[in-house]
């Protein structure tokens, strides 16, 4: 009876380590890639910055439109920078992550924009969503969309 409560803790505690190993794993995964993404937005390398997408790439903005297809949102990026004041600026920490299977995840980040129109600050805090899918051992997104934070009055 000793050796089997032995062997059974040693199992359990071999996969516990070795669960919590890849879990951390994965939370450097996906903050490296946010890094990646956001680091080719800043470089001002737009290609760099698609290269994250897949062709049929899906987003809702933050006004509510829902776009799909890479080529639409490219679109849709272009005529946003056609109104901004200047190159907008994005601070993002992950929040989350769930690997739905080992080549679908679901993550989560805080985001605050500094983006201007006509003078008018129309960024600040938001939480975003993206579906990412494993490509030839590369992550890519597959959809993803940004809600803005905003106050809503208490229930008292």
């Amino acid at each position: 009876m000793k050796t089997f409560i032995f062997g059974a803790f040693t199992f359990f505690s071999i996969f516990f380590i070795t669960q919590n190993a890849a879990a951390q794993d994965n939370q450097a995964t996906f903050e490296a890639f946010l890094k990646k993404v956001y680091d080719s937005y800043q470089s001002g390398n737009n290609d760099a910055m698609w290269s994250f997408y897949t062709d049929n790439s899906a987003e809702i903005t933050p006004d509510g439109r829902f776009t799909s297809g890479k080529q639409a949102l490219k679109a849709g990026w272009d005529e946003f920078m056609g109104m901004v004041d200047g190159k907008p600026s994005f601070t993002y920490k992950l929040s989350s992550w769930r690997l739905i299977t080992p080549d679908v995840a679901l993550v989560t980040w805080d985001s605050t924009a500094d983006i201007k129109v006509q003078g008018q600050q129309m960024g600040g805090p938001s939480t975003c969503v993206a579906v990412l899918r494993k490509i030839k051992g590369e992550w890519k997104i597959e959809f993803d969309g940004m809600t803005p934070v905003i106050q809503m009055p208490s229930g008292n």
